[in-house]
């Protein structure tokens, strides 16, 4: 629009309230604050017409036409908030200022580890009409909100138009974590009574997901065996109220904190798992490391992930239909177990409860295969053991079993079978490796002693030398090549574990200190240990050097069959 240099007035270049423009019903003429403007009111477009009045504060700009038309700009939404703070005399649980950076529609601050409760009064200045969060007004330095999760301010300009900022709160130490809050406070004192409550699991630079934020009510109890027995650090189980996603994993209801108190490298179950995926076992649990709170109280580093079950995405089987989920250990404590003639000691997983029927024939099953196990046609690919075994899965879990040096490994213990009704025998998947890699001292001259040389599962089961599945399948020439040629398969792929190990280390160094600060064990011996470097880093070196040492060691004895 043009503007007629002859038509310009200035009334008053020092208003700071909004003037009052009006026209004069006599002449026509426009007023400005009552002074006439000698300027008349024309019934032209907006393109047509000149500025009558400008007048603009730090919040917006009007522009009022000698049309009668008003134009009307806020201030530039991406730069309402001037400040955004939280503040010390404000938040008495803080221990400094947090200054946040703008930019764009997003506010970031810095925030020290170990908070768990981020419930904040944030202090802020803006150039708005209101400030609400879910549409609750807020005052700053008063309104408290809850930082450990992004908050989403809404902004209500001047022009009547609105725009949201998002305030997050990071920590460049962060790591994903779980805050479980029981009601009332109460404490988990075993593996058979839930406790009621509820979980928040917290993906902050969303390594795992595109949810930041995960809430659910949930129940927990206790698991495990000796890790629940002997350890002050504690694993649990914990239902969720209804199915639900988490860190990216499949929905589902049931879930795994494992605490990997006497592995101080805090990733021998992890290794073990990146075995399995690299065999291609049926199952491979997803767990990740997380970090801790029980009622604001700081636990250190677990991982959370999957509960061991029968389900479409892990143990695909159908018991309704005849098929069979069993659980390989010497200390059951379930209901309905059972051992087989060779002293292999089995529990039933699911069904928990099987009928005296369904009993009979699993266990029938077992007898059978026994049976053709020990006898002289054990070879013989249709009546002897191959009628019974899957003998891939066989192979896959003994490379994994013998590489790690799984004390629990030689067929007592932690270890879980697949059957479906008319189908093979099959180990369905990995777990529990605790007392694996160079972390046990129970060998004695076992398979070669504590040490990374030595066969251990190929020789020795339950009741010792010379006894036990593998023994006898190993007394097969063709067995033997079967695991031979899988290992030179495999063997590139199994030489990427210390890379592995060097990734997984450099990824926990932001959080180790702070688990073995609040279990100060690394100077002491935890139960099973060989050698205690007093340090993390000496873990990780002890636990990749026994790694590549006995990968060294298996290379040229299984390469001399």
């Amino acid at each position: 629009m043009n503007v007629p240099h002859d038509e310009l007035k200035i009334i008053n270049g020092n208003i700071l309230d909004e003037p009052v423009v009006s026209r004069d019903r006599g002449s026509e003429k426009w007023l400005i604050n009552l002074v006439d403007t000698g300027l008349s009111f024309e019934k032209v477009k907006d393109d047509k017409s000149y500025p009558l009045c400008l007048w603009y504060d730090v919040n917006l700009i009007k522009i009022y036409l000698c049309n009668g038309s008003v134009i009307t700009r806020a201030c530039n939404p991406r730069s309402v908030f001037k400040t955004f703070s939280f503040l010390v005399s404000d938040n008495k649980s803080l221990s400094a200022d947090i200054h946040c950076s703008i930019s764009d529609l997003e506010i970031s601050g810095t925030r020290p580890q170990f908070y768990a409760n981020l419930r904040l009064r944030p202090r802020f200045e803006s150039r708005a009409v209101k400030v609400s969060v879910g549409g609750e007004p807020q005052t700053s330095g008063e309104s408290v909100q809850d930082f450990s999760v992004p908050v989403v301010y809404d902004v209500e300009l001047y022009d009547g138009s609105s725009v949201s900022y998002t305030v997050t709160l990071k920590c460049y130490g962060d790591f994903p974590s779980v805050y479980i809050t029981t009601d009332g406070g109460r404490p988990v004192l075993d593996k058979v009574n839930y406790v009621p409550g509820t979980i928040r699991v917290d993906d902050p630079f969303n390594e795992h997901s595109a949810t930041s934020s995960f809430q659910s009510r949930m129940k927990i109890r206790g698991r495990g065996n000796s890790t629940w027995s002997f350890f002050p650090k504690k694993p649990y189980r914990i239902k969720l109220d209804e199915k639900s996603e988490v860190l990216g994993i499949k929905s589902d209801k049931d879930w795994i904190l494992l605490a990997n108190y006497d592995d101080k490298a805090l990733m021998r179950n992890a290794i073990a798992f990146e075995l399995s995926r690299i065999c291609g076992f049926s199952w491979t649990p997803t767990f990740y490391p997380v970090e801790l709170y029980f009622n604001n109280a700081y636990m250190g580093v677990y991982e959370f992930g999957e509960h061991k079950e029968v389900s479409k995405n892990k143990v695909n089987i159908n018991p309704d239909a005849g098929d069979v989920y069993l659980e390989l250990e010497c200390y059951p404590d379930e209901p309905y177990n059972f051992w087989t003639s060779m002293s292999i000691p089995l529990t039933y997983k699911d069904p928990e409860a099987p009928s005296k029927e369904f009993r009979r024939e699993v266990e029938g099953f077992f007898q059978d295969f026994e049976t053709a196990l020990q006898s002289d046609y054990f070879t013989d690919p249709y009546r002897g053991y191959a009628a019974y075994i899957d003998i891939k899965s066989f192979v896959d879990n003994y490379i994994i079993q013998e590489l790690t040096k799984n004390y629990d490994g030689n067929l007592h213990k932690s270890t879980f079978f697949s059957k479906k009704k008319e189908g093979k025998l099959e180990f369905c998947h990995v777990w529990d490796f605790d007392l694996s890699l160079g972390n046990c001292s129970f060998f004695g001259d076992i398979g070669g002693g504590n040490g990374p040389e030595g066969f251990y599962v190929k020789d020795y089961g339950f009741q010792g030398y010379g006894w036990g599945w593998y023994y006898r399948l190993f007394q097969d020439p063709a067995f033997r090549t079967k695991v031979k040629n899988r290992w030179n398969e495999l063997k590139p792929q199994l030489e990427t574990i210390p890379a592995f190990i060097d990734e997984r280390a450099e990824y926990l160094n932001r959080v180790a200190s702070n688990n073995f600060k609040r279990w100060n064990i690394l100077g002491t011996n935890v139960w099973s240990q060989v050698v205690i470097p007093g340090s993390y880093a000496g873990e990780i070196n002890y636990l990749k050097d026994f790694y590549n040492k006995r990968l060294k060691w298996l290379d040229q004895e299984i390469n001399k069959w």
